[in-house]
């Protein structure tokens, strides 16, 4: 094995009201099959650290500094050539890390390398490079692997992040793009992207429409929703190979124009699972087992519980109304506006995947089917019984709420969708006609 060890620098960029900038947080390294994270003393030391993710926070400061220090948390480090879970969910999956892979020229399972690659436009409001080697190897790196036994002689060489890369978390081709003016560009030289262009595929071509359409009826309930739009293919510069003319354009909710970031991470991130794991524990005697557990995230620990919880049931009902099986645990998320304290983001991914069983083979799409066939048969004691779990108070007045959201989706749907898909009228409105337990 070789004895050189190659590292990058983790930085995390502050809110304005920090002063903005960016804060060296500590360094991910690579020796061998090992793959680490070593926090700088300073941050581990700050009782007022910039919060880098709730699996990484204990239940008092003393636990989070042992959290931080550790030397064998398997949070903070591995053996296997993969990085730690949360670092593996900033890493794109499918046709995006086989792209990122190309342009970076290594495997698509070389982990180290893929984050460097991306290293100016990952999720959130991080950022990793390279340090110059005649730098040495830090000492808070040094140390770790030493007193492992590792004889660590020299710095290894990383190159510096591909210019216009990115990591962006999902299996549907995407893009991250800036606005010059005219047109969206992902020719960003070495800026982050505030807007994601997402594309349809071959199998589906529809699917730009079909999110457009999942993004209206959430906003026709007054959920908090990400910003979207549909545009032409001329209204973006991309690879002349892509044949589809409609794009959904996203903007960005933690890289924002001008080139402020807002922390973020998803909840898979949150539960400290891989990415395999997005879809959650699968339990099903508990179905809903995962979403009681991010509703009692919410409710101890964001600065607006009563909203967020809210916020999270009504997403929860129109999903299921609306038959979204694809809101997994990496299509969840919360976001650090003061770099400290969580609040749920706003809704991103809101597909009606329920319209693509129709044409499908009746084995393809089977992990969705199941859960299909869980959420329609929620009732209303089932919802109960999850508020319960989430140790939610005044359990009556939310389920009063949801009853009158359903209402509202019957009342204000059917426009809606008059310009959504065909599929997705069908699909839709089989589900609001008693499809669902809930819409009953």
């Amino acid at each position: 094995m070789s004895t050189a060890i190659r590292y990058l620098r983790l930085f995390m960029h502050l809110p304005a009201a920090w002063g903005g900038g960016r804060r060296g947080v500590g360094y991910l390294s690579q020796y061998g099959d090992i793959l680490r994270i070593s926090f700088d003393e300073d941050y581990i030391n700050d009782a007022k650290r910039p919060t880098l993710s709730l699996s990484l926070t204990g239940d008092s400061e003393a636990a989070t500094r042992q959290i931080l220090s550790s030397m064998r948390d398997a949070r903070l480090v591995r053996t296997d050539g993969r990085w730690p879970v949360y670092f593996q969910n900033l890493l794109p999956e499918g046709h995006n890390r086989e792209r990122l892979a190309h342009e970076r020229g290594c495997a698509p399972d070389d982990e180290f390398e893929l984050l460097a690659a991306a290293g100016h436009d990952l999720m959130g409001a991080l950022e990793v490079e390279p340090v110059p080697l005649q730098q040495g190897v830090p000492d808070t790196v040094r140390h770790w692997h030493t007193t492992q036994g590792l004889d660590v002689l020299e710095p290894g060489f990383v190159e510096y992040p591909v210019e216009d890369a990115a990591s962006l978390p999902g299996v549907v081709t995407k893009f991250s793009a800036v606005h010059n003016g005219r047109r969206y560009t992902i020719h960003r030289h070495g800026q982050a992207g505030s807007t994601i262009l997402k594309l349809p595929t071959s199998q589906h071509p529809d699917l730009v429409a079909n999110e457009f359409a999942g993004y209206q009826l959430c906003q026709a309930l007054q959920l908090n929703c990400a910003r979207a739009r549909i545009v032409s293919r001329a209204e973006a510069e991309l690879p002349e190979h892509l044949p589809f003319q409609k794009i959904l354009a996203v903007d960005r909710f933690d890289h924002l124009p001008g080139g402020v970031r807002v922390h973020m991470e998803e909840f898979n991130q949150v539960l400290g699972y891989a990415p395999r794991q997005k879809y959650g524990q699968r339990n099903p005697a508990q179905p809903l087992q995962d979403w009681a557990t991010m509703l009692r995230v919410l409710n101890r620990l964001s600065t607006q519980p009563v909203q967020d919880t809210r916020e999270f049931l009504a997403r929860m009902l129109a999903f299921i109304l609306m038959g979204n099986t694809d809101a997994h645990l990496k299509n969840w998320a919360l976001i650090y506006p003061d770099g400290r304290h969580p609040q749920l983001a706003p809704l991103y991914d809101p597909v009606c995947v329920s319209a693509f069983f129709h044409d499908a083979p009746a084995g393809q799409y089977a992990v969705n089917r199941s859960i299909d066939a869980q959420l329609r048969d929620l009732d209303w004691e089932d919802l109960r019984a999850l508020m319960q779990a989430a140790g939610l108070l005044r359990i009556p007045r939310h389920l009063s709420l949801l009853r009158d959201l359903v209402l509202q989706a019957k009342a204000q749907w059917p426009a809606v969708l008059k310009q959504a898909p065909a599929s997705v009228a069908q699909t839709v409105a089989e589900r609001l006609q008693g499809g669902v337990k809930l819409a009953v």
